[in-house]
């Protein structure tokens, strides 16, 4: 799971009127924020998937997902200099329904391909 610190808080993220992109698998709203990390929220409506198991094993490969590029992060940064510029990005994403259908692998294949575009 995710730590705390990098989960965004939902409803205070979407008070603010974040930016919105549309891809043929997810929706993401994004905002720049004053920290120098990244944070990752998922919102996934009853609408979309009945089943709270399946929508909390979807948040699960998501949140995994954003876990793994955090720890390569600290990787890269032990191996290189710090950037002090480096900004964040808060992310909220929002599954479409033909997720529910593929396996993890393919989930975060197709995540990592789609967060380069709004980055």
């Amino acid at each position: 799971m995710l730590v705390k610190k990098f989960r965004l808080p939902v409803k205070e993220f979407l008070s603010k009127k974040p930016k919105s992109a549309k891809t043929s698998n997810f929706y993401f709203r994004y905002l720049p924020n004053q920290l120098s990390f990244d944070r990752a929220g998922v919102v996934i409506s009853k609408k979309t998937e009945k089943s709270s198991a399946r929508r909390n094993r979807i948040k699960r490969i998501i949140f995994e997902y954003f876990r793994q590029e955090k720890s390569k992060e600290k990787n890269q940064e032990k191996s290189k200099e710090k950037n002090i510029f480096k900004t964040g990005v808060d992310i909220l994403i929002s599954p479409a329904a033909k997720i529910f259908k593929l396996e993890a692998k393919e989930i975060i294949k197709i995540i990592s391909k789609e967060i380069i575009l709004i980055k």
